[in-house]
């Protein structure tokens, strides 16, 4: 009886496996796709094995503060799928609780792991783990750095929030505030502060110190085996970091199968640009890319890998197709800049693709700058120094009436001399500070609002004086020579000699979220040369700002890869 149960379930196992190949496209329905090995840098050696896409492939936007997740939806319109708070980005922190009493482990993600407050238990557990690792300490007062590092001093713990960007992890204890980007940021408390999550910097904390000294005095740095114990945390840290990475893309993936009711195993994600790093690599550029490594732990197959600068163009990948094939298929060249209040960047970009071949638009990267001082801030400064340079020549009024201190002048005034070029830049940034705040109110195109002066005090008795029509003269002319000069240092960061330079640019996007943002646009027209044929990529379905751009270019990217795939739905 037991023998013909097992020739049954066999013969039902064979029917099944062979209905299931039946399914399989053929080569002339969609043809397989090379999926990157996780183990391997996806950008320079992909795996060998190709896959057949199933089901609807969903694009991640992975950035180092939030993530979200889209498609493109049955009327060919992109759709941003919203979390359980109804926001389309959540914040990248993961709050990992293990119960060693039962092993279950409690993982809360975004908002929740921010905010969420701990239960009895969880208090409980922080409690006994916070005093485990004070014992720890008490008894190894002097480390042993050639012992293996105790899991006590590896473990999540249940009051802290573990992210992936500007902090490594936060402890719940300390207040919070929500900026408008979404980004969580501590006000106060203790905060580890962590390194760009893309790569591991040494921080202090995990520093070690020799304190030998040579008969001169001089120290002589790190010995071999603090060297080895530094390396060690450092390697677990970055598993962390990984782990918190799968995790947040795991949860990614369940939103996506929550709202499409069916299996997703395949996945377009973003990154951030390989020029968005201001510390220094420790690990080698082999080592795997964290965005395809975090979803191939979180359950899904990367079948793209983006820069967010490149998911950014992609976005408007009908209007670029449409030129390239008016040319004759002739390669364009696009110029993505985004600016916003606390960083800019600019990419210039080439298609790399045959039109004959019917594949989705590919770019490749010519040149490409990332800048994070606020441009805002370096505008302020070149103006301070214009208004500085009127006074020198003796272009300045003086009044009677004493201007109205403010707290940075005074500030200024106790370090310096009354007449120093310090207290007369501390006045200026002041003054221009305010102005810039008001002149968001200033009427367009008013030939009596432009008139009106404003005055800019070098001293508390002396002051230069400019019309509103030339601080815009002057805002527009540093922008100019600024977008320039960032184009410039693109083509050199990425060492494109002047003669290897693209001879034309054939159409830009400009993505501004400051307050120029009604200015950019002309201003880079100037800039790149090329007149009316320069075109300008806009869709008004598209709102104007970074996050969503770039959401909608890797949606798009996965819409066209869903296209291409076998349509059947994902096996469970």
């Amino acid at each position: 009886m037991r023998q013909s149960s097992t020739f049954v379930v066999v013969a039902l196992a064979t029917a099944v496996a062979l209905s299931l190949v039946s399914r399989v496209p053929s080569a002339t329905m969609a043809s397989p796709i090379a999926t990157p090995n996780p183990r391997q840098n996806p950008f320079t050696r992909p795996s060998d094995k190709p896959v057949t896409v199933c089901g609807t492939v969903v694009s991640i936007d992975f950035d180092k503060e939030e993530f979200s997740v889209g498609f493109v939806n049955l009327t060919n319109q992109v759709e941003m799928i919203p979390n359980k708070d109804g926001d389309i980005y959540t914040p990248c922190y993961v709050r990992i609780i293990d119960f060693p009493d039962d092993g279950t482990r409690k993982i809360l993600f975004g908002k929740e792991a921010l905010t969420r407050p701990l239960n009895e238990r969880e208090e409980k557990l922080t409690s006994a783990m916070h005093e485990a690792r004070k014992k720890y300490w008490e008894e190894n007062l002097v480390r042993n750095l050639s012992l293996p590092i105790p899991d006590i001093l590896l473990q999540f713990e249940p009051d802290r929030a573990y992210g992936l960007g500007k902090f490594n992890s936060i402890n719940l204890q300390d207040s919070y505030r929500k900026s408008p980007h979404l980004s969580w940021n501590a006000e106060e408390g203790v905060v580890m502060v962590g390194d760009e999550w893309e790569n591991v910097s040494p921080r202090p904390w995990l520093s070690v110190g020799s304190g030998s000294r040579n008969a001169t005095g001089q120290c002589l740095g790190p010995t071999e085996v603090e060297l080895e114990y530094q390396r060690k945390r450092q390697e677990t840290e970055y598993e962390k970091k990984l782990t918190v990475a799968g995790l947040l893309m795991r949860r990614a993936r369940e939103m996506a199968e929550e709202r499409l009711k069916e299996k997703v195993k395949f996945a377009v994600v973003t990154m951030p640009s390989p020029t968005d790093k201001p510390h220094g690599i420790i690990f080698q550029d082999t080592r795997p890319a964290p965005p395809a490594e975090a979803a191939v732990r979180g359950g899904l197959y990367p079948l793209r890998v983006l820069d967010r600068s490149e998911a950014a163009v992609l976005a408007y990948e009908p209007q670029i197709a449409k030129a390239e094939r008016a040319m004759g298929g002739r390669p364009q060249t696009v110029v993505f800049y985004y600016l916003n209040w606390y960083t800019e960047g600019i990419s210039v970009f080439e298609t790399n693709r045959d039109p004959a071949e019917e594949d989705f638009l590919r770019l490749k990267t010519v040149a490409r700058y990332h800048f994070y001082p606020s441009v805002h801030g370096r505008m302020k400064m070149a103006m301070a120094r214009h208004f500085y340079k009127m006074y020198a020549e003796g272009l300045y009024f003086t009044t009677d009436t004493p201007r109205k201190d403010c707290a940075e002048c005074k500030r200024f005034l106790d370090r310096h001399a009354s007449d120093s070029k310090e207290q007369a830049m501390a006045f200026l940034q002041n003054d221009i500070g305010q102005v810039t705040y008001q002149s968001r109110a200033w009427p367009l195109d008013d030939s009596e609002n432009e008139a009106k002066e404003e005055r800019f005090f070098v001293s508390m008795t002396e002051y230069v004086v400019l019309t509103r029509k030339e601080w815009r003269d002057f805002e527009r002319a540093w922008l100019k020579t600024h977008f320039g000069a960032m184009l410039d240092k693109a083509y050199e960061k990425s060492r494109v000699e002047v003669e290897a330079r693209p001879p034309r640019i054939d159409h830009f996007l400009i993505v501004d979220e400051s307050r120029f943002r009604n200015r950019t646009s002309s201003i880079m027209r100037e800039v790149l040369g090329g007149g009316a044929e320069l075109n300008e990529l806009v869709d008004p379905a598209i709102e104007r700002k970074l996050e969503l751009v770039i959401s909608y270019g890797a949606a798009r990217v996965a819409d066209y890869l869903t296209k291409r795939s076998s349509h059947y739905s994902c096996a469970v």
